[in-house]
């Protein structure tokens, strides 16, 4: 995403670097949610599922278009000045 000129700052970097306890978060947060529901259907369980995975999905895609000049995202080369 990057290459396509798709920059997330600051907030993709952060992302990057706590990408374990953001997963861990979310994760929790589905399961808090599912564990506090008084009597969870299977249609409710799937929602709560997919809502989950989507976020994942969404934190993973903004925080490898964050790119850094150690780990460059989508291919580009970092620049070197000296």
């Amino acid at each position: 995403m990057a290459r396509h000129g798709l920059r997330t700052g600051a907030t993709g970097r952060r992302l990057g670097a706590h990408r374990k306890w953001i997963t861990g978060i979310a994760i929790a947060g589905g399961a808090l949610a599912l564990v506090l529901w008084n009597y969870p259907t299977p249609g409710a369980v799937a929602l709560v599922l997919g809502i989950v995975v989507l976020v994942l999905a969404l934190l993973g895609t903004l925080a490898a278009a964050s790119g850094t000049a150690e780990h460059p995202a989508g291919g580009d080369q970092p620049v070197v000045r000296g």
